[in-house]
């Protein structure tokens, strides 16, 4: 016998990407232990402990198989067959689909690399997907991580950053539980209460950083958007924020024309006048320029006035014009102390303390996630925060967000890989020109409809790479239709899942233990991003498992464009990533822990580089939006909300848990005997209401369907509010269950995606309406 192996790692469960050692003794994987003194290493949490259970559970997959029954079989057969066989049928189909139907009538679906063992392996799965030429994947960002990496970027020009709670003096959460999501994130939000840090909290559930808050906002579900206008009014109207940032660094003193919209351009006030040279006013009415192009004021900004209109003489006669602050004033405006509580449930006086919090801290940090990222008004919602967060001033600097890498990384997910032509034809690209199809990411109900009524072009195969469609996604009777009338279906995985089970190939996926994966920086810190990690394959792969790279490396020496692929070496692969650090392969090889890198992630680059936007600084006023035809100012419209029917009075949200991570886990015993059932939480007056107890089976129906769980009284809760989880099945019933109601605990079942978010394509998966009974 030999002695237990420990060997340093790094965990891929969840996005806590948690430093670890696994265990291992004569080549099994015993479990994994906290790694001390790795940035994210400090503990585990329970799907991290549960490591070896996954890795040799009966029922994972060892072989590729073939199904061997028709499609559309309530129990469908499959056989084992080899790996060169599978691989090529699969190439064979897709370059026969690719003949006929160009390279586009291949779609695929990814998992998320924030709660799978994709994590360090997306960018190459992505390479393949793009050298193949197809600019459909389904990645489900619409309802995921998008709004906090991609939609920020209209206002910041770059994602969310990273929150340096370890020096800020105030911490927001909105719409984000890290206590059951991201324990690394939790320990750095812990520690930094523990000095003396701020807190507050904007989320409609009791969640352990709510109760804990110096200010909790229990928001009503899908009203977010209110929440931040009306501190945006308070902060405005009062003139407590950063005055001398929101001129130098913002949009905010540029003037906007009222009969068009635009900027005030040189070019508009006098002949031969510049288009990249924007102009703003002071308060005797001076105009003073700024060039977009070098990204400067060429004249004393100081003077620029933030506030009031002016008329402006041009050669067509006087113009009328705005700056943009005060547009962002009247639309903030709309939303006084009263309106937003009766709208959004939160009272006067807990947002007049939430704003003096935000104005009176000498730093603020923030992280908004899935809460306010899955609602019809995702994306302006965002816009609203991010420039709620702008006008403290603290974007960039020390106990602040701060944007970037510690060392220079290269993206290799072949972005440039796609023809033009063909990335024009991404669905969905046309009706949302802003959103996540400019990546080639796409919405499921989009791929649906293309399969099922040819709209606007087939699709005729799917390519799966963990994308557990039918639990992570609404629409789930469309996606048994579409399924069943693709040409071709394939799914890569570890168990034969609800999704997995309709495929005509499915592949067996190497676990993270048994592969490599190569870390650029770990983001629950700043300090956590100078860490660059090599994880070892700890254990040989189960079975005949495959990594989901060496399946993509495979598949393209199959179709003739290996060399995209760095040759069919994933060494070559890591190196290009590296390669602009000067960090060496050799190096992270003998130091399997990590290395620590000698830079920092920089504070206040825009003061060198200026902001990546069209302006060069903050955008309060898009006029990329503007020219897309949406409203330039986060605007918000009640009335826009889905109206509550007199049968269905509850609102409907969604909550995660500690246990599980999306649809994953639940066949795992350990972790399902701490949540052995989906619950329903809501409040004591609720249930009473319904005669309803605590662990009754309950049946929510919305108007789009209807779905099990178990009763959870919570006196914490708002009356009127329930919370479920997604990502159970009808793989997940459970004894007890009332069978005869015919429904499965598929949440998702009910959400409709009638209405969605006119940018991301968002659909409300935590904000509907529903009625509860007992079941």
């Amino acid at each position: 016998m030999t002695d237990t192996r420990r060997i340093p790692a790094f965990c891929t469960q969840c996005r806590s990407r948690c430093g670890c050692e696994a265990l291992v003794k004569d080549g099994r994987l015993l479990g994994i232990a906290p790694l001390p003194g790795h940035p994210s290493g400090d503990k585990l949490c329970p799907k991290g402990r549960a490591a070896s259970e996954l890795v040799y559970h009966p029922d994972r997959l060892t072989r590729p198989l073939r199904r061997t029954s028709p499609k559309g079989t309530a129990k469908p057969t499959f056989e084992a067959i080899s790996w060169d066989e599978a691989l090529d049928t699969i190439a064979g189909e897709m370059t026969r689909i690719r003949a006929a139907h160009g390279p586009e009538g291949v779609a695929f679906s990814v998992t998320t690399p924030s709660g799978t063992h994709m994590s360090d392996g997306l960018s190459l799965v992505e390479r393949f997907i793009r050298a193949f030429g197809s600019p459909n994947t389904i990645y489900s960002t619409e309802i995921c991580n998008w709004h906090k990496d991609v939609a920020t970027r209209f206002t910041y020009g770059t994602d969310i950053g990273t929150p340096d709670f370890a020096n800020t003096d105030c911490i927001v959460l909105w719409g984000h539980n890290p206590a059951a999501t991201w324990l690394a994130r939790s320990t750095e939000v812990f520690q930094a209460r523990r000095r003396g840090a701020k807190l507050v909290v904007i989320d409609p559930r009791p969640t352990l950083y709510a109760r804990r808050a110096d200010c909790w906002l229990q928001v009503n579900p899908g009203t977010d958007q209110a929440v931040a206008l009306g501190l945006i009014n308070l902060i405005v109207a009062a003139g407590r924020f950063d005055i001398a940032f929101a001129r130098e660094w913002t949009n905010g003193a540029f003037l906007v024309r009222a009969d068009s919209g635009r900027f005030l351009r040189e070019s508009d006030v006098r002949k031969g006048g510049a288009d990249n040279i924007l102009l703003a006013a002071t308060d005797d009415g001076t105009l003073l320029r700024y060039d977009t192009i070098a990204r400067r004021w060429l004249d004393d900004a100081d003077g620029a006035c933030l506030a009031g209109a002016v008329e402006i003489a041009t050669p067509a006669g006087a113009l009328r014009c705005h700056s943009a602050l005060s547009l962002l004033a009247e639309v903030a405006a709309e939303w006084p102390p009263e309106r937003v509580a009766k709208v959004a449930g939160v009272g006067a006086e807990d947002l007049a303390r939430a704003a003096d919090i935000l104005v009176e801290s000498a730093s603020v940090a923030y992280y908004a996630w899935n809460g306010i990222g899955q609602s019809v008004t995702a994306t302006a919602t965002d816009r609203a925060i991010s420039i709620l967060y702008s006008l403290l001033g603290h974007y960039g600097a020390k106990g602040g967000n701060v944007p970037g890498a510690a060392a220079a990384f290269a993206d290799i997910s072949g972005l440039d890989l796609v023809a033009d032509d063909t990335r024009a034809r991404t669905l969905g690209l046309a009706e949302r020109p802003l959103g996540p199809g400019r990546n080639g990411w796409v919405t499921a109900r989009d791929v649906y409809r293309a399969i099922l009524k040819n709209d606007p072009y087939p699709i005729r195969m799917l390519f799966s790479f963990g994308g557990n469609l039918l639990a992570a996604q609404p629409d789930t009777e469309k996606a048994v239709q579409a399924l069943a009338a693709l040409d071709f279906h394939v799914h890569t995985d570890f168990f034969l899942n609800e999704s997995a089970r309709h495929a005509d190939i499915v592949l067996p996926v190497a676990t993270s233990w048994e592969r490599e994966g190569l870390r650029t920086g770990f983001d629950a810190s700043l300090e956590g991003m100078r860490r660059v990690q090599l994880r070892p394959a700890v254990i040989a792969p189960v079975g005949e498992a495959r990594s989901d790279i060496d399946i993509a490396m495979a598949l393209a020496e199959r179709l003739g464009f290996c060399e995209k692929m760095f040759d069919g070496d994933a060494d070559k692969a890591h190196a290009a990533t590296l390669a602009p650090s000067g960090i060496a392969l050799e190096t992270l090889r003998a130091h399997p822990e990590g290395i620590t890198v000698d830079g920092h992630v920089p504070l206040k680059a825009y003061r060198k580089t200026g902001f990546a936007t069209p302006s060069g600084r903050i955008e309060i006023y898009s006029e990329t939006f503007l020219q897309n035809g949406y409203p330039p100012l986060p605007r918000f419209d009640a009335t826009d909300m889905p109206v509550p029917d007199p049968a269905r009075p509850l609102r409907l949200g969604g909550a995660k848990t500690i246990a599980f991570c999306h649809s994953q886990h639940r066949n795992i015993l350990s972790l399902r005997k701490l949540a052995p059932d989906p619950i329903a939480e809501m409040a004591p007056e609720t249930a009473a209401e319904r005669g309803i107890a605590e662990a009754d089976w309950v049946e929510i129906s919305t108007a789009q369907g209807a779905f099990l769980a178990r009763a959870k009284v919570d006196k914490g809760l708002a009356p009127g509010a329930v919370f479920t989880q997604h990502g159970w099945t009808i793989g997940d019933a459970t004894d007890g269950a009332p069978a005869e109601s015919g429904l499965s605990a598929n949440m998702n079942s009910a959400v409709s995606t009638e209405r969605a978010d006119p940018i991301s394509g968002s659909i409300p998966l935590r904000a509907s309406w529903c009625e509860v009974r007992k079941a």
